[in-house]
């Protein structure tokens, strides 16, 4: 990302937190960074694919730097549950404003690209939820796992909600740490729990996920193809893409295959932003698979 492009980014959420987005105007978001019209089209297709761009760099906050607490805490899966948590806590307060102002310019029963990339990102992160669960507390939870993801994200969003409205915000570590940890007290209390929802994976949640992956890397794999400036390598970077998305339409990916290609494409500097979210999601299918 050039800077030019993160100064667009970083002037248009001002303008949409302030004025909402239908009535944030290109003019308006290119008259604060002081370029022309003309100079916006070089970094976005349109005020919409901003926005896109906008959610995803949330999304992709969240997965990158709670994944990255996963790695270093390794040792502790309640521990990582707790952070993972609080991460997302401390994105959403972030974004808070951003939201509001989403929610009321584009709501769940309207139709469109923005509509449809929510419908699926919300998707990836409720798999994303669930599969913390299971690492946090074990295949004895799998019974019961999908109402536990609705608890923990209702408990969520209402604390965010009400910080949100009414506030003051809460201390996010602290918070992070009292939800799992009030979550753990259902786990370890759990001989009389009987589920409310059928159990994951069915053949619909598993098959929306790999749906998720193909449709990115689909996007990916098109955003290459027309840069009229391809080396070698971004030449291949193609074909191993061409190659992901070929397996992903068999039946049953070969993991093996998969997670060689997605390493391999994850060296590449340039695509790690993109590749955060693929991956994730391709982690969460593998999760549901065991």
């Amino acid at each position: 990302m050039t800077q030019r492009h993160g100064e667009l980014l970083d002037a248009a959420v001002q303008l949409f937190q302030q004025h909402g987005f239908h009535a944030t105007s290109v003019a308006d978001i290119t008259k604060a960074c002081g370029i022309s019209k003309g100079a916006f089209y070089k970094h976005f297709s349109s005020k919409e694919s901003m926005i896109l761009e906008l959610l995803q760099r949330y999304y992709d906050d969240i997965f990158t730097k709670a994944d990255r607490f996963a790695e270093d805490l390794q040792q502790s899966p309640l521990l990582v549950l707790k952070r993972k948590i609080s991460v997302e806590l401390e994105k959403s307060i972030e974004y808070r404003s951003f939201f509001i102002a989403l929610v009321t310019d584009f709501p769940p029963y309207e139709t469109g690209e923005i509509s449809e990339f929510l419908n699926r990102i919300r998707k990836t992160h409720h798999q994303w939820h669930r599969q913390a669960l299971l690492e946090a507390f074990g295949p004895k939870i799998k019974a019961y796992v999908n109402d536990l993801t609705i608890i923990m994200e209702g408990i969520i969003h209402s604390y965010l909600m009400r910080m949100t409205w009414t506030g003051p915000t809460l201390p996010l570590d602290r918070l992070g740490d009292f939800i799992a940890e009030r979550l753990k007290v259902m786990v370890e209390h759990d001989d009389e729990l009987s589920p409310m929802l059928p159990d994951f994976p069915d053949n619909e949640s598993s098959i929306a996920i790999i749906e998720n992956m193909y449709h990115d890397l689909s996007e990916l794999y098109t955003e290459l193809k027309a840069d009229t400036k391809k080396t070698p390598s971004i030449e291949k970077d193609i074909q191993s893409i061409e190659l992901l998305m070929e397996e992903l339409e068999q039946k049953t990916p070969r993991e093996f295959l998969v997670d060689a290609l997605l390493i391999q494409l994850y060296r590449r500097s340039y695509l790690k932003t993109k590749l955060t979210k693929i991956i994730t999601v391709w982690e969460v299918w593998k999760g549901d698979l065991t």
